[in-house]
């Protein structure tokens, strides 16, 4: 497994932590396969020590799995796992909507794919709560979803999805709908995303 360091090269521990947050959220590493410190060291041209702080920290952030006296493992995703996660994403965003009615966001001053302009739009919500405790709870939920909100157009119509949220801002009762029913949607067809994101790590990995 080849892992490129994205960036300019920083300190070793800085490189280690965001090539293996960068292979995480592309969704290559969601089938619990064993995350030997020597093997990912070599990849990346670093020392064992770096690397091992980045797979400590990485599990800290529950991005990966630390399974005391076997090493550190990639996630392996299940229904469950996504269920509760996409729930709680809707959680955070209600509590959101607490505190702010969610003008509309700023409009990208380039094209913008619907699915990362649906991202976008829903940071937003959250930020403009002013809370953060709330973002960065939300954000560390978002890191964890990474790999299935990458795979989400594979099972949604992201783009009718995302003129849904759109056409919503600025009433926060039929936002909170729109978004209750975009979160249930995908709570509804995890086995669905579970399928994708499998499939895509297999073929990222050829």
């Amino acid at each position: 497994m080849r892992i490129d360091a994205p960036g300019k090269p920083r300190d070793p521990f800085s490189v280690a932590v965001e090539a293996l947050r960068s292979q995480l959220r592309s969704g290559r590493l969601v089938s619990g396969e064993p995350l030997t410190i020597t093997e990912l060291a070599h990849d990346l041209g670093l020392s064992a020590t770096p690397v091992r702080e980045a797979l400590s920290r990485l599990a800290g952030e529950r991005l990966i799995e630390d399974r005391r006296g076997r090493g550190y493992f990639a996630p392996r995703f299940d229904v469950s796992d996504l269920v509760e996660l996409y729930g709680l994403r809707r959680l955070y965003l209600a509590e959101a909507l607490i505190a702010d009615g969610a003008e509309p966001p700023p409009e990208p001053d380039e094209p913008t794919p619907p699915a990362a302009r649906l991202g976008q739009v829903l940071d937003w919500i959250v930020a403009r709560a002013g809370n953060r405790a709330l973002f960065d709870a939300y954000r560390q939920v978002g890191e964890r979803l990474a790999p299935s909100v990458r795979i989400e157009g594979k099972v949604f119509s992201v783009e009718d999805e995302l003129d849904a949220v759109e056409e919503s801002l600025g009433d926060r009762t039929r936002l909170a709908t729109t978004l209750g029913d975009l979160h249930e949607a995908r709570r509804l067809r995890a086995a669905d995303l579970v399928r994708a994101m499998r499939a895509h790590a297999n073929i990222a990995s050829l």
